[in-house]
């Protein structure tokens, strides 16, 4: 489907792939990763009927694609195992070597195809967006892996970006392009349930594409766009980082405080959510982000805080200037052997500041191995 594409029939993997036949860049949109969260597929229904055969396309290509076909069919999250958290190399490596016996092992694959297709297909870089509603209220925002090229496609959007939280996640779709040193990044519109979360995520879809040069914006009320989702995050910080994140491993051992949204700024103490039959309370004051009030899912709640821009600034003085090379020069901090993009922490040095350096210069990724801390970046 080329020559501005084609938007097809309802339940069809691919909604639309719209080319314009000239050189630029290639972005590939899904909705619906999470089958109740079909407000992403609506709002990609919306963008390709708006675009095809207006010649507004002028540079490169859109795909635009449903992500789990079976679930939103059900109307349910997943089937059989959640499709964004399988995108890690090992998940992909062994979806390849056995039989498709579950119902996201074929959407994934297809996926993939789909995918592969895609960067084969590209006459330019490739930029990949994912398109996410919560169960609960709250403005939308965009998160991303903390890397320059993705910080410039979330400026590009007047809405909260979320540094951290897709490093504290395994095995999002975002792994895959991340894993191709691709652009990318997921906006979350909104509610499920809510309209406004359609018309949020297609406004963002336009201005990603406007940023990107697909489009122009003329004759598509462009700036009405971005206003308006400019009021939706109204008074909240630009952008902010991970503190925190609940995981959730059985969901009936969880219950989230009711009254919670997005963005609530809570102080030190106030009580969150009973969860595996202890209290959890915010341990500093901060924001929650993503409170969990459906039936499935692996995340309770976020906690995070403001950003400085200055802040922003400096780590981007200090990438440009490689010092991520040397930060092993520190005491008490090692290359991995092994992974030449993780850092080896001895736990007495990482307290705050140290832990601030090493996010300023992109290793957000923080795990422990072996009682020793281990710090990755993209």
């Amino acid at each position: 489907m080329t020559g501005q594409g084609a938007a097809l029939q309802h339940g069809a993997r691919v909604l639309g792939h719209l080319d314009s036949g000239c050189e630029g860049v290639c972005l590939v949109a899904v909705g619906g990763i999470h089958g109740n969260e079909s407000a992403g597929v609506a709002a990609l229904r919306r963008v390709v009927e708006c675009l095809h055969g207006t010649g507004l396309v002028r540079r490169g290509q859109l795909w635009a694609l449903s992500g789990n076909l079976g679930a939103l069919d059900e109307g349910e999250r997943y089937l059989d195992r959640d499709l964004n958290r399988a995108w890690l190399p090992e998940d992909l490596a062994q979806l390849r070597a056995k039989e498709h016996d579950l119902a996201e092992d074929r959407e994934q694959a297809e996926l993939i195809e789909i995918f592969e297709r895609a960067q084969k297909q590209a006459r330019g870089p490739v930029v990949f967006v994912d398109l996410h509603t919560s169960s609960a209220a709250g403005a939308p925002f965009c998160c991303l892996s903390d890397t320059r090229a993705n910080r410039r496609v979330g400026l590009a959007l007047p809405i909260p970006m979320i540094l951290g939280l897709e490093e504290c996640v395994d095995g999002a779709v975002l792994e895959y392009f991340n894993g191709r040193k691709l652009v990318s990044l997921a906006i979350e519109g909104g509610r499920h349930e809510d309209t406004s979360s359609v018309e949020n995520l297609e406004s963002a879809v336009l201005l990603v594409m406007r940023h990107l040069g697909l489009i122009d914006g003329k004759g598509l009320g462009i700036e009405e766009r971005h206003t308006s989702l400019a009021r939706e995050a109204r008074g909240l910080p630009r952008v902010l980082e991970v503190l925190h994140r609940e995981v959730v491993k059985d969901r009936n051992s969880f219950r989230m405080r009711p009254g919670f949204q997005s963005f609530k700024p809570v102080s030190k103490g106030t009580e969150l959510a009973e969860h595996d039959g202890e209290l959890r309370s915010a341990p500093m004051d901060c924001r929650v982000l993503l409170p969990l009030y459906q039936g499935k899912g692996e995340d309770g709640y976020f906690l995070v805080r403001r950003v400085p821009r200055i802040w922003l600034r400096v780590a981007t003085v200090a990438r440009i200037l490689h010092l991520h090379e040397i930060v092993h020069w520190m005491p008490g901090v090692r290359r991995h052997p092994e992974r030449p993009r993780t850092l080896i922490v001895q736990p007495r040095i990482a307290r705050l500041f140290v832990v601030q350096i090493f996010h300023l210069l992109g290793f957000r990724r923080r795990r422990k191995v072996n009682g020793l801390l281990e710090f990755s970046r993209r």
